[in-house]
């Protein structure tokens, strides 16, 4: 059977026990528990429709569980809707990036969330232009990210790759405690995808916890200290992404491996049940 990685003797960061969802009949995640610590990178991976992009959305607060518990350093939680995970500190990169084209880097990493003087409604509220161009670019150059003509140039005019680059810098910004992408190389070239995952590697250097969902096995190891494998809802496999392969990987998407591990995996659960 697959191991979970020995987890350390500090609380985890976020721990979910038996988390279940389902949407009427369809049962989109079954029992999956992961704990995740501080400093982890995990790359969760499996065919589409194994549960995935539904977990994503749980830790995001954009679904809320059916059944199951969240806990946040140790205290049980709710990150519904995405407004108290984002308060909670977790971020969440789409694969649409939700950039405003028209907008210039700085526009949107502050985008929501404007330095403004005064309070109340909009209309009396004057936005610091100049106070969000020095934060953004300071957190851009901490980051080693140059894009020529970033101060002023509309991300529409940015190639795929810098348009990647200042999304999941805003979402590291923001994101104090946990980083999601969902695919955050797709459709970039060999040159583009290097850069992005530069960045991941030095986010996570810097501590953070990121959450990569990926098609692309061979990122894994250039990236994730950890790789989760979900099937059919439930989660296949937890592994040091030191100790496997990429046979072993694809194994257990397809279920070639895990078919006797599920069924022992499920007696542990149902055990552990209070």
């Amino acid at each position: 059977m697959a191991q979970q990685t020995p987890e350390s003797s500090a609380l985890p960061l976020i721990r979910l026990r038996q988390i279940s969802k389902s949407f009427g009949g369809i049962h989109a995640l079954d029992g999956v528990s992961l704990d995740l610590n501080s400093g982890d990178v995990v790359g969760l991976v499996g065919d589409n429709g194994a549960g995935k992009s539904t977990l994503i959305k749980i830790l995001a607060g954009a679904h809320d569980a059916t059944d199951g518990v969240i806990e946040l350093e140790g205290r049980k939680t709710t990150l519904s809707p995405p407004a108290e995970a984002q308060r909670l500190g977790i971020e969440t990169v789409y694969q649409d990036l939700s950039l405003i084209s028209s907008f210039n880097a700085t526009e949107n990493f502050f985008l929501g969330r404007e330095i403004a003087f005064g309070g109340g409604p909009g209309l009396f509220r004057f936005i610091r232009r100049k106070a969000m161009m020095d934060v953004a670019m300071r957190r851009l150059e901490e980051l080693n990210i140059d894009i020529p003509g970033i101060r002023s140039k509309p991300v529409e005019r940015m190639s795929g790759g810098q348009r990647q680059l200042v999304a999941i810098a805003r979402g590291a910004f923001w994101g104090s405690k946990l980083l999601l992408l969902d695919e955050p190389t797709a459709a970039l070239g060999v040159r583009e995808s290097r850069e992005v995952l530069d960045l991941i590697r030095r986010l996570s250097q810097q501590g953070l916890t990121i959450i990569m969902v990926t098609h692309n096995l061979e990122h894994l190891w250039q990236v994730c200290n950890r790789v989760v494998v979900m099937r059919r809802g439930r989660k296949a496999a937890d592994m040091a992404s030191s100790d496997t392969n990429m046979e072993e990987v694809v194994a257990y998407i397809t279920g070639a491996k895990g078919r006797v591990d599920s069924l022992a995996n499920a007696s542990v659960q149902q055990e552990a049940r209070p």
